[in-house]
């Protein structure tokens, strides 16, 4: 039986049933014969728990017959994935993207705004525009949630968020009383991790890591198939990572360290003074394929790169990195820098940890936002109480 993650609430308490709704959520069709084989189950107990499930409509036959491996007849199930829906959004420090999805993080609608204060208030009220007008369109909603990077507490609350310059925000609150709805905020970086190992690069790895470089440097981590998550994961800990002891200083003193050596800014700072003038960094990149002065730049920063992606690996053990974000270019613009980088720490007879570089819209990260609230205790949608209706 395979190791499960940590399940959505709307698939109620741990059970076969449960099993059974997220992993044809998760694979998609399956025959009843490969699904009690993956949960080990029996095909009498597989039966019992599909059977309330196809009545209440949570499950669905596929259309068509298909032959098994026995040779008999069978109909793979699926869930039903437009049971529910769930809108996600993603608020940076100017702007928030929304997205209407249903069970599987399907794009159904969405919707963007500008933020042109970083109040509360006003970041509140423009959510809530955008999810109203998103359910406004037809569909309504089962819950909604938000990604934004910073420290995001058990309650919803943000104790530290840079880019919107809050402190202690009783944010989740304060929007639930807004819409009406039940709310989960989540870290910008959880999210994306949710996204990419239920649906994206990261699918069907049960070891996982996930990193991120722009205006910072951020880090995602999966083990066993469960997001290891923390009150301080928003804090943007693997950027004060050292990675070159003569590099400048970061804010807070450390110098050399990831943020400093990889973010966006930094290296288009540290080619304004190789250069002698700006450039910005899509730029850059494209220029060190001509220009010696700005390829060197551009390795160094791969380089290590390549070396904070061994580190990471090295205390994880993960079988799989996705690098992504708005400065993800750098490792297509100097993969051997970045291959060296990689080799730099690491035990010569360790392979290389499989990369996926991956290119990702604000929408995207809306989908794991999505994610975090199929997470969130939905009493109503419960499928406990759906089987406890249909066998009255």
């Amino acid at each position: 039986m395979d190791a499960t993650p940590v399940h959505p609430s709307w698939l109620g308490e741990p059970s076969s049933t449960r099993d059974v709704l997220y992993r044809l959520l998760i694979d998609g069709p399956m025959s009843r014969s490969a699904l009690a084989e993956r949960l080990g189950l029996s095909a009498a107990s597989l039966s019992r728990v599909t059977k309330p499930l196809l009545a209440s409509g949570e499950l669905r036959e596929v259309p068509g017959r298909h032959v098994g491996p026995t040779g008999r007849p069978t109909q793979p199930l699926e869930v039903d994935a437009d049971r529910h829906h769930f809108i996600g959004v993603k608020v940076t420090g100017t702007h928030a993207y929304a997205a209407l999805v249903n069970l599987r993080a399907d794009v159904l609608d969405a919707a963007d705004a500008p933020l042109r204060s970083k109040d509360p208030d006003h970041v509140i009220a423009v959510v809530a525009r955008l999810a109203n007008s998103l359910q406004e369109r037809g569909t309504a909603a089962s819950g909604l949630g938000v990604c934004l990077g910073g420290q995001v507490r058990e309650d919803g609350s943000v104790g530290y968020a840079p880019f919107l310059e809050w402190q202690n925000v009783p944010f989740g609150q304060q929007l639930a009383a807004a819409t009406s709805m039940p709310v989960a905020v989540a870290n910008d970086l959880n999210a994306l991790t949710l996204i990419e190992h239920w649906h994206g690069a990261g699918r069907g790895v049960e070891n996982l890591i996930i990193l991120t470089i722009g205006a910072g440097v951020g880090y995602g981590l999966v083990i066993n198939n469960q997001l290891i998550n923390d009150v301080n994961a928003g804090l943007g800990q693997v950027g004060h990572t050292p990675l070159d002891p003569t590099g400048p200083a970061c804010g807070i003193g450390h110098r050399g360290c990831a943020n400093v050596v990889l973010s966006t800014r930094n290296i288009e700072a540290q080619a304004a003074v190789s250069l002698g003038k700006s450039v910005p960094y899509d730029r850059l990149m494209k220029l060190a394929a001509e220009d010696p002065v700005a390829r060197q730049v551009v390795d160094q920063a791969a380089f290590s790169l390549g070396r904070l992606m061994t580190i990471a690996s090295a205390f994880t053990m993960p079988q799989k990195i996705v690098l992504t974000g708005e400065g993800v270019e750098l490792a297509v613009a100097a993969p051997e820098a970045l291959k060296a980088g990689r080799s730099h720490d690491r035990e010569q007879h360790t392979p290389a940890v499989p990369l996926e570089i991956v290119e990702v819209s604000h929408t995207h990260w809306a989908r794991g936002a999505a994610i975090a609230a199929m997470q969130l205790p939905a009493p109503s949608l419960a499928v406990d109480q759906m089987l406890e209706a249909v066998n009255r």
